[in-house]
């Protein structure tokens, strides 16, 4: 028994505190953040020229029914004795109030919290090789050799342990559906690989929390409905790990929305690619800064209810269909930054993804790419703002053609971005240059994407030719995804599978004010589109048609198997898209294809 808990019997606990052991409830009914630091650890963290540092530690009294962590931030150069001064205000004050409060339960005669203070003297230290450390030196001292350093407190010893895996930031969305995937919405931390740190799931039933499943991503069950759920962290990294942490969902489990529009698709998609086959995805998933728009909600999607235009249910569907789908390559746009970072990334990096990301210039949203690392290497990745970049060779000499200063400046003004990646193969002699984009979307625009689509198409060319000759063992194929904003009857699609616009070509014209003359273009890769031209890739109560495309470099590559979309019946079965069963104004394309060499 320690120093205090023997003064405490002997004075004031024997006649009416019996001593019992703590048990350990974390989170009952709480949806707060409770880190759960290791009895005998004492936790530093001190980031490398910083004035200032973090302690905390976990004081455990069973005879007072005490378990609380105690935090410190303090100054590197404040002597020890300061800092053990603080240390010992912060214990015993609690402790004092602590007793006091129950011995005046027990009226018991303690007139004073003061007249506690003896008891809690000279109990608290820090030690070296079990020599008191001289109080008049610096916490850098301690902060310099802490690892031969102990903290002891009433004579109970806490080793030190400095910047060890944090986490800062843990929360759980706030839509929580069965058979949809649920994971930390925000996970935040310091010196954590989340690939190595360990997670358990928790649900709350009848007041107990039941252990459900592990890792990153759960998916609830039919057994979890009307159950809070709650995540619990081991943060690690290659050396080392760090104190649990955990929280539980605000909500409870509810039931999703049944059967939706991907999942008849993922009949077709149980099974992972290999050899020379891969699957490419392209997806438009509907950025949240436009969803949540009162122009959204009113005008563009009046249909759609106002929960099924969050993201907070929306990313749920997504990830989902996602996920099902089972690609190699996975091209994204209009992916807001918190999207990306917060879910895509952190989820599917789970399942081996890796990524690139990059916003649309200044605005909240943007590009992103992601590849099955078990089959691909990343060699580089690159993006281009198209209007702040049209010295590129091939499209500069079209440019210095066109006389409409009206089209230049409408051109410039535009935040459209072409994002590219370069990934070779694992298993064959073969490397793809992938790019991905989203042209400018305006009614009489024709003519501004056409230009932007050949801006891609010249540098995609440039990019591959680059890498031709740094890779002279290996076949380069391009890929070329994304909302192009183009009907097939539109030049931007005759331009990449024909190789060819006239001067003459009605999209010079789309805006009178802005009329491009006596300006063709062309091109000379074999491209065709890998899905065709399906009747819809777009469906909202005010317009439908085809706009996205995955188009591939017919040299290399063949199609084996284009994942069949949605019917229009299905499709209208809500008036249009989003809706409870679809997530985004647009039909994902996905399909498989092969390499023919």
């Amino acid at each position: 028994m320690s120093i205090l808990n023997r003064i405490l019997h002997l004075r004031y606990l024997t006649p009416f505190l019996p001593t019992s052991t703590i048990q350990q409830q974390f989170l009952k009914n709480s949806s707060r953040l409770v880190t759960q630091l290791n009895m005998n650890e004492a936790i530093l963290f001190h980031e490398e020229g910083s004035k200032n540092f973090k302690m905390s530690f976990r004081y455990i009294n069973p005879e007072l029914n005490v378990d609380r962590q105690f935090n410190f931030q303090r100054h590197v150069d404040e002597s020890i004795n300061n800092f053990v001064q603080r240390i010992n205000r912060n214990i015993t004050v609690y402790l004092k109030e602590k007793i006091y409060r129950k011995l005046k339960k027990q009226n018991k005669c303690v007139t004073t919290i003061e007249s506690l203070k003896s008891d809690f003297e000279d109990n608290i230290k820090f030690l070296r090789n079990d020599s008191d450390l001289n109080g008049d030196l610096t916490c850098q001292t301690i902060l310099n050799n802490s690892s031969d350093i102990k903290l002891v407190i009433f004579d109970k010893e806490y080793i030190l342990r400095q910047n060890v895996p944090s986490i800062t930031t843990l929360e759980l969305p706030s839509s929580i559906l069965i058979d949809f995937p649920v994971y930390p919405s925000k996970f935040e931390g310091t010196n954590i690989d989340k690939s190595k740190s360990i997670f358990n799931w928790y649900k709350n039933e009848k007041n107990k929390w039941i252990h459900v499943g592990e890792g990153f991503l759960y998916i609830p069950r039919s057994s979890d409905l009307g159950c809070r759920l709650k995540i619990s962290c081991i943060p690690k990294n290659n050396v080392e790990s760090g104190p649990l942490t955990e929280i539980a969902s605000n909500n409870i489990v509810e039931i999703g929305p049944g059967l939706c529009l991907f999942n008849t698709r993922h009949a077709f998609t149980k099974d992972k690619l290999s050899g020379k086959s891969f699957r490419v995805t392209s997806y438009n998933i509907l950025a949240n800064v436009y969803s949540e728009t009162s122009v959204s909600k009113e005008t563009l999607y009046p249909y759609c209810p106002y929960y099924a235009l969050s993201m907070d249910y929306r990313k749920l569907l997504i990830l989902k269909e996602l996920i099902g789908y089972n690609s190699d390559i996975i091209c994204l746009q209009e992916v807001d930054n918190s999207v990306y970072e917060n879910d895509l990334q952190m989820s599917l990096s789970i399942l081996n993804y890796g990524s690139i990301y990059n916003l649309k210039n200044d605005l909240r949203e943007g590009l992103a790419i992601f590849y099955n690392k078990d089959r691909f290497d990343q060699l580089s990745c690159d993006y281009k703002v198209i209007s702040q970049n049209t010295d590129l060779d091939e499209f500069n000499t079209v440019w210095m053609q066109i006389q409409n200063s009206r089209v230049k400046q409408t051109f410039l003004n535009r935040n459209t971005i072409i994002q590219t990646i370069t990934l070779r193969s694992k298993e064959n002699p073969e490397i793809l240059i992938v790019g991905n984009t989203h042209l400018y979307f305006r009614a009489t625009a024709d003519h501004i994407r056409l230009l932007q689509a050949y801006y891609g198409l010249s540098y995609l060319r440039t990019f591959a030719k680059k890498v031709k000759e740094e890779n002279p063992e290996c076949n380069v194929s391009i890929l070329y995804c994304g909302d192009f904003n183009s009907v097939p009857e539109s030049g931007v699609y005759q331009l990449i599978t024909q190789t060819y616009i006239p001067e003459d070509h009605a999209d010079w014209k789309s805006d009178a004010e802005e009329h491009v003359q006596n300006v063709s273009i062309k091109h000379d890769m074999n491209l065709s589109s890998a899905c065709g031209t399906p009747e819809y890739t777009n469906y909202t109560a005010t317009f439908s048609g085809c706009l996205d495309y995955i188009f591939y470099q017919t040299d290399y590559l063949t199609v084996e198997q284009v994942i069949p979309l949605p019917s229009k019946e299905e499709l209208s079965a809500y008036t249009g898209l989003p809706s409870i069963v679809s997530p985004s104004d647009h039909i994902s394309l996905c399909v498989d294809l092969k390499w023919s060499k």
